[in-house]
């Protein structure tokens, strides 16, 4: 577990994670399930090790958060790493409500999640100018 991809094209993520490509960052690239759930994932370019990494990996992501609370998404969010289905290092960002589909229960357990193509582009527009 914990492979590190690297090659992070656009096309090379998409086909590693089935979901939609965002933007690249220096720490990390960003992608968002094509649901109607608020659902990011960041994958490293970089193995968790190195602690110096870790800490500017995750004030990084804290920050991307902020912006998103600040921009209507939230005020919940779940904050996971994973690996159990693809062993690419990938950490989880979903935001939640209780009025979502899969609400009380984790996501990644419920069957089905309705698709969506706006949400990916809803995100990418939101956070156009955080990524210039």
């Amino acid at each position: 577990m914990d492979i590190i991809l690297p090659n992070h094209t656009p096309q090379q993520l998409e086909e590693t994670f089935e979901a939609k490509y965002l933007y690249d960052h220096s720490l990390f690239s960003l992608m968002a399930e094509p649901t109607d759930l608020p659902w990011l994932l960041v994958i490293p370019k970089q193995d968790l090790t190195d602690i110096d990494y870790v800490e500017k990996l995750y004030g990084a992501i804290h920050q991307l958060i902020h912006t998103l609370q600040e921009a209507g998404f939230g005020p919940h969010f779940n904050l996971a790493k994973l690996g159990n289905q693809n062993p690419h290092l990938h950490i989880h960002i979903i935001f939640r409500t209780q009025e979502d589909e899969a609400w009380p229960n984790p996501v990644w357990c419920h069957e089905g999640l309705k698709p969506s193509e706006e949400m990916p582009l809803t995100f990418k527009n939101v956070l156009k100018s955080y990524f210039k």
